[in-house]
């Protein structure tokens, strides 16, 4: 099996997929559903989500061990600082580890607006400490540091010796890009500075919006991590509208809107546009004469159908 971060290397626009994520045990019905995916030998891997906004579904590190060993293909289980603290995400990581998962996607994490919304964000630490805590510690065989803001006479916090481990863990980690965030090329720089791998970046529907901050973001750094540009079809003009009001940092532009809402069939106008989207991206980036490597992210939110046909028509590209 080829591993998928040789995949964003060497193939000319490497595609990830979303996957659908259990809501109980039935694990086995999801596996066969990834299985009957016709695009699936030419995907680079495959996205395990994390509670996404706070909606309880099965652990991704559990879920990514079934799809690597039963599907041969390569997940990327996303990690959330939301709901953790610094040792049980450690212990995530071993465990993930121990499984021979070898990629993830850290993030801060939304907040738990769905079956717990009273719920408290621990926040122990952010994504950006996440990416240098796997990096620097975990993938060097040591523990994480401790980072409480509490000091104490008897110990000095920068002096402890951290506990070394078995063994160290062999992870790829990327991080979540999200091109219309004020200071997003400074945050994206941090993340590149502490070692991250790949980025991902939130749903987009403007080309030129992610190659502005891609050239703003090279002018910085002497690294190009390689970015998947995510999007996501449409089956209705009111999931639009849902998702441009209630997700943020979603921009969705008024004559993307107009476009699609004025086509005789909305959603089939939803995967041409998409499948414009990145034309357009990889031209600009060619105009631009970006050093980056570009993929893209497919996100199938309720629709699979049009998703796959997403998929079926950027892997010609």
């Amino acid at each position: 099996m080829q591993r998928f971060i040789e995949k964003l290397d060497k193939e000319e626009f490497p595609i990830t997929y979303e996957v659908p994520s259990p809501r109980g045990g039935n694990v086995d019905k999801y596996i066969k559903i990834i299985a009957d995916l016709p695009f699936l030998d030419a995907l680079a891997g495959l996205n395990v989500c994390n509670n996404p906004v706070g909606k309880v579904r099965i652990d991704p590190g559990p879920f990514s061990g079934r799809i690597l060993h039963e599907l041969d293909v390569e997940p990327i289980a996303h990690l959330t600082c939301r709901d953790t603290t610094l040792s049980g995400l450690q212990k995530w990581l071993l465990g993930a580890d121990s499984m021979g998962i070898r990629n993830l996607l850290a993030m801060t994490g939304d907040y738990a607006v769905g079956d717990y919304p009273a719920e408290e964000k621990i926040d122990t630490i952010n994504s950006l400490e996440l990416i240098t805590g796997i990096k620097k510690y975990l993938n060097n065989g040591q523990l994480m540091p401790e980072l409480s803001t509490r000091q104490s006479r008897q110990r000095n916090r920068y002096l402890t010796e951290l506990e070394t481990l078995e063994k160290p863990t062999e992870f790829n980690v990327g991080g979540v890009m999200l091109p219309r965030r004020t200071g997003e090329t400074t945050y994206a720089s941090n993340k590149i500075q502490a070692g991250v791998d790949f980025f991902q970046t939130q749903i987009t529907y403007d080309a030129y919006e992610v190659i502005e901050l891609l050239t703003e973001l090279e002018d910085m750094n002497d690294r190009y991590p390689p970015v998947l540009v995510s999007t996501a079809p449409f089956a209705s003009p009111e999931e639009m509208t849902f998702l441009s009001e209630n997700v943020p940092q979603v921009n969705i532009p008024q004559e993307v809107q107009e476009r699609l809402s004025s086509a005789k069939n909305f959603s089939e106008e939803s995967v041409i546009f998409a499948v414009e989207m990145y034309t357009d991206i990889l031209d600009y980036a060619k105009e631009a004469g970006l050093h980056t490597k570009l993929g893209a992210h497919i996100i199938p939110m309720r629709s699979e159908k049009m998703a796959a046909k997403i998929v079926e028509e950027i892997i010609k590209l």
